[in-house]
This record gives C-alpha cells, structure tokens and sequence, in this order.
C-alpha cells in the first residue's frame, strides 16, 4: 500500500492490451467498430492497471489545475458545509479552485464520485470517508493524487488522515455532567462503523467507568444520523421507567429532534434535563438555553488539511513517505443547557 506508482496511461493500456493507442482509445470511448475480442482485452487491461483517463487533458494541457476536490457525506449537515466553507476560503486565498460533491454516505456515489474527482485531474483531494475498501484504497494510491482524509479514519491508515480527539473530547463532556452530580446518563450517538462515532462511544464508557459507574445500556442509543434519529432517541429515553437526568449527543446533526422531542414532552432544559453535544454550531448560542458543546474548530481543521495536502504536492513525484495521522483538540464550551440533576 505504501509503493507510488506512476499512473497509468492510454500508451500503457495498449500495450498490455497488444493493440495499438488508436485501437485503446476508440475502446474506452466507445467509438467505432472494435472486436468482441479485442474490447475485452483493452477493458481488462484497463482495469488491471486501475487506468483513469484525464478529462481535463483534451481541452487543456499544463502542469496543475490549480483545483482541490472535496468529498464530504452530507450537505445537510451544518458542520460539513461550514467546514466546506472554510477550506473553499482558504484555497481561494492561496489561487486554487475547490469541486465539491456531497456522498450521502452512500458507498456507491463515494467511489463514483472519487473517481471523477481524479479524473478531472485535481491536484489533491480531501475526503471524509463513508467506505474504505481495500481496492478503492488501491486505486487512490496508484493514482498518485495526494489524499488527505478528514474526521474519520480509513482502514489502516494508509492515507494522510486528520481527526478530532473523538474519545477525549467525549469523556471530557461526559465528566463535565458527572462533577454536576449526573449519574444516569444517555448517549445518543451515530453509527459506530465511522471511526468517530465509535471512539466518541468509547469515551462515554470510559468517564462512566473511571466514575464506577456501570452503563445502563438501555440509556446508549445509537443509530444512522437522519433527521428523525434525534428525536426517536429521545423518545425511547423518555419512556424508560427510570429516564435518564442527563444526554449527550455525539453530532450536531442530532441535537435538533433531541430538543423537539424535549419540548414537545414539557421536558424543562437543564432543570430536568441536562444537554451537551459534540460539535459546536453558532446557533448553540442563541439557543434558549444556549448549548453546553465539545467545540472542535472547523477553522484550525481546514487549515491544516490545506497545509499537510500542500506539503503533499509539493513533494517530487516519486518520494517514499508514511501517511500522517493528525489529532486535532477541542474546547469544552459550557453554556446553560447543563446543570446539576433536578435544579
């Protein structure tokens, strides 16, 4: 996984292919009339080399695109568009273009749109992942685009990659509600299959065992981050014989129907229920009340996705180097939404 390689060209596919450049590329095209036979070879040969054609190299042929591809899961979700924002401004300032596409988390128009990223030729790119097979891993690496994945960690860590601290960030909230005197409390989290949703669920059993506490797993709720997960979470919590005092959100994207749902049920916020989120959004403090949060700053991640990405293309073509593995810190921000247990 390590091993650069040169990415392949047309030349190479018709050389493996045993047919001429003119033959590969009415193959690949689909113009003109081309054999059974020898469509198969070309196709194959295309696909044993991972060969992408360059879109941009028809209509213009210099060195850089001056354009940096970003693939984030959710346009819906205020954090990503704000960080979105954030490296758009700063690629603007240093002359570079941003493409952006949004994957829903859905595996399929992930690897689609990789794939179109790099074959518009960016010069880099920057990913929050949904999936990472092996081969998708594969083929960005013999691509040889400089990658650099952000919030979640891809399998093994063979791409540069920059992430929160996910695990301390969560126990530093949850320890915030046990000093208040909180002992039972709900996690409501996203799906754990994402590296930061299971470390964030990581941090919350570990303050509560730190504490001597045992989870009561009947307060851990954890679900795909839709717009209706929050306030089913919320829901089930509530109809519990014993309800907790006491919930931390692990995604910004949950805290609106985790509030519904409060309010709806007349439940008074933090005099008898406590709330504290991961992810800090500028509305969490015109709240009524405003939002105890875990504050990671979209600010200082998209800087330093910019400049390790840079430091990347910058670098001769062929350099051997390890992937990066960044943490970035967090502030906990505490605001009115949290108090002690029946104030």
């Amino acid at each position: 996984m390590t091993q650069i390689r040169r990415r392949a060209s047309l030349k190479n596919v018709a050389e493996l292919a045993g047919v001429s450049i003119a033959t590969a590329s009415r193959v690949l095209n689909n113009t003109g009339y081309i054999s059974e036979d020898t469509r198969l070879r070309v196709q194959e040969a295309a696909e044993r080399l991972n060969y992408q054609p360059n879109l941009q190299a028809k209509g213009l042929r210099r060195g850089s695109s001056h354009t940096i591809g970003l693939l984030i899961p959710n346009l819906l979700n205020a954090y990503y568009t704000t960080l979105a924002d954030a490296i758009s401004q700063h690629l603007v300032d240093l002359g570079y273009q941003l493409l952006l596409s949004s994957t829903r988390d859905d595996p399929e128009i992930e690897q689609d749109m990789l794939k179109e990223l790099v074959g518009h030729d960016v010069d880099g790119l920057i990913w929050i992942p949904c999936a990472t097979p092996p081969r998708l891993l594969e083929y960005l690496v013999s691509q040889r685009t400089p990658t650099v994945a952000l919030v979640r960690r891809v399998s093994g860590d063979v791409l540069d990659t920059i992430v929160f601290e996910d695990f301390q960030g969560s126990k530093a909230a949850v320890n915030h509600l046990l000093q208040l005197g909180h002992r039972r409390i709900a996690y409501i989290g996203g799906d754990t299959k994402y590296s930061s949703n299971q470390e964030r669920l990581q941090g919350y059993h570990s303050a509560m065992g730190d504490a001597g506490l045992q989870v009561d797993e009947t307060l851990v709720k954890i679900g795909a981050v839709r717009n209706t997960w929050g306030s089913q979470a919320a829901s089930e919590l509530l109809t519990l014989v014993q309800p907790p005092t006491a919930i931390f959100t692990g995604s910004n994207a949950i805290m609106p129907g985790v509030m519904k749902t409060l309010r709806q049920q007349h439940i008074s916020i933090p005099e008898e229920m406590s709330l504290i989120c991961f992810d800090d959004l500028d509305w969490f403090s015109y709240s009524n009340p405003p939002i105890s949060a875990v504050a990671t700053s979209h600010e200082r991640l998209a800087g330093a996705a910019i400049d390790l990405l840079l430091e990347r293309m910058n670098e001769p073509l062929d350099a051997e180097r390890s992937p990066v593995f960044t943490k970035i810190n967090f502030e906990l921000v505490v605001r009115f939404s949290t108090a002690p247990p029946g104030q």
